[in-house]
């Protein structure tokens, strides 16, 4: 107290301003760690995909297009835009079947097939947002199909296998080694049948079982280690599969052997298919698609038959060749069919019901067909010539119907070979 007993008023407005604005400080310092330690412990969005049920959020910056990946990725880029996947939600089938009312409509269908689509929380078994104008308005993300973001962004960052210094100058960088693996792809190429009821649930066998397929090959001493290998090799972003005639014939055998024999008096007629260096039965892919095999005979002089692009009747269909079997033959042509079938069972409609056929060619498998024909049934003639001929359909002949398809947009002829057979004892 001074000496005259006074109060003295202190002015402490000199200490506030600095004390505030140190509070301050720290506030915004703390808000600032805490929201790095929300941000650090926030798990980063899943490089793979879910089979459907959700789309993919990539977070790409809006500057980020498949063309200007292309201007340092110029062949991945051209590669990509001539693939499949690039078409793959504006491809005339996929249309036609996405707005069916049985089997379509669906967002899951959307969702792997124009996996940036923007209906996220939307249930996969619902019906797509504008979907009666969609494929006449065609908004880029249906444009891009599954292309550079679906399959190499989340979260802002590119998704590499290779840390390279090049890359990090480019773009944000995430090392994922799940991009090289058979459940990247699986992550689309394989899924189940789904209930209107429950969005989430898959029940039944599945509908496409492409790595499940590959890991059963694996598991049997199979060498490929991914899908890659014969889809990608060599990084390519073609990615050729069933609609590629030139993937089907690395992947297809054909043999053929027509010889005469005497006792008794006939044509022996030997078929092979084989499944060569593919890590998944054949023909993989979606449930709809198998393979027919046409075995004819026909006299030397007269010009090759032509079979029309059409599914086989039912009744023309053969039960499962059995190992050293061998079939007299009396009308041809012979057809085989090699397929799928998915009824009550593996739709996930009854568990009791029985199991359905797959007769598809395994990994590795070489199937054999056998025929003979007597003498006593074969032309006058000395001379003829057996074919045979491996046609791959896309879908059976009943969908193609519906969904408004000529025969040669789905079914087309794989390979074809003659042999020529001459009767012993006739003149030549």
């Amino acid at each position: 107290m001074p000496p005259d007993g006074r109060h003295v008023r202190y002015n402490t407005a000199w200490i506030t301003g600095p004390v505030i604005l140190l509070i301050a400080a720290g506030v915004i310092t703390a808000g600032l760690f805490v929201q790095q330690a929300l941000q650090a412990s926030r798990p980063a969005t899943p490089a793979l995909f879910d089979h459907g049920l959700t789309p993919v959020s990539v977070k790409a910056p809006a500057a980020w297009t498949n063309r200007q990946c292309g201007t340092c990725h110029v062949e991945a880029f051209r590669e990509w835009k001539a693939s499949r996947h690039a078409a793959a939600a504006t491809n005339k089938k996929f249309r036609v079947e996405c707005t069916q009312p049985i089997g379509g409509r669906r967002q899951w269908c959307l969702n792997c097939h124009a996996p940036t689509n923007p209906s996220a929380g939307q249930l996969p078994t619902e019906v797509p947002h504008g979907l009666k104008s969609l494929f006449t308005e065609q908004p880029q993300w249906l444009v891009d199909g599954v292309d550079c973001l679906t399959c190499h962004v989340r979260d802002g960052k590119v998704l590499t296998t290779r840390i390279t210094r090049a890359g990090q100058a480019a773009h944000p960088l995430r090392l994922a080694p799940e991009l090289g693996t058979a459940e990247f792809c699986g992550g689309c190429h394989q899924f189940a049948f789904k209930s209107a009821h429950f969005g989430d649930e898959f029940h039944g066998k599945l509908q496409q079982a492409s790595m499940e397929e590959f890991l059963d090959f694996r598991r049997d001493g199979g060498s490929q280690e991914s899908c890659h290998e014969c889809h990608m090799p060599d990084g390519n972003h073609l990615m050729p599969g069933g609609y590629s005639n030139e993937m089907l014939n690395q992947a297809l055998e054909l043999d053929l052997s027509a010889t005469w024999q005497s006792q008794p008096p006939g044509i022996n007629v030997r078929v092979s298919v084989s499944a060569k260096g593919v890590g998944h039965r054949m023909p993989g892919g979606e449930h709809f698609r198998f393979l027919t095999l046409y075995t004819d005979l026909r006299e030397a002089d007269t010009p090759p038959i032509v079979h029309p692009l059409v599914e086989p009747m039912s009744e023309h269909e053969e039960p499962a060749a059995q190992p050293n079997t061998i079939r007299r033959v009396v009308e041809w042509p012979r057809v085989e069919i090699m397929r799928r079938e998915l009824g009550l069972r593996e739709r996930g409609l009854d568990p009791g019901a029985p199991l359905s056929s797959d007769t598809r060619l395994l990994p590795g498998e070489r199937r054999t067909f056998r025929y003979f024909v007597p003498a006593k049934d074969l032309p006058e003639s000395s001379a003829h010539r057996v074919s045979a001929e491996l046609r791959y359909h896309k879908m059976s002949d009943l969908d193609s119907r519906r969904f408004g398809f000529d025969p040669g947009e789905v079914i087309h002829t794989i390979m074809r070979k003659e042999e020529p057979v001459h009767r012993e004892g006739a003149d030549r």
